[in-house]
């Protein structure tokens, strides 16, 4: 797993600014959260709909990485790539453990 880089030292990556646009615009960031659930529902675990989400910094690949929490409860982190596409990187709670970066401030991953 690529080590991610802070997100107040990545804000001029792209794919991040692509994040923080996309809650700019209801529309884009819809069918961002659409893709998000369906990576989560094909590699993680079921995930009924999106709560929030939390932008988590850039890996060194130039990924943008998310922490998504779904409204079953399930915390998981998906990359944006640069393409834009969208693919499943892991549970909260074992990127947590692998980087030390916190999902969700204030809320236990133990999905």
């Amino acid at each position: 797993m690529d080590e991610p880089q802070s997100a107040s030292t990545s804000l001029y990556g792209i794919p991040l600014m692509l994040v923080f646009a996309l809650v700019a615009a209801p529309a884009s960031a819809q069918l961002a959260q659409q893709a998000f659930q369906i990576a989560i529902d094909r590699f993680g675990d079921p995930c009924q709909g999106i709560e929030t989400t939390r932008p988590l910094g850039t890996a060194s690949n130039g990924d943008a990485l998310v922490a998504v929490a779904c409204t079953n409860g399930g915390h998981h982190v998906v990359a944006i790539h640069r393409d834009n596409s969208v693919s499943y990187m892991s549970p909260c709670q074992a990127f947590e453990t692998g980087t030390g970066i916190t999902c969700f401030d204030g809320q236990p991953s133990t999905r």
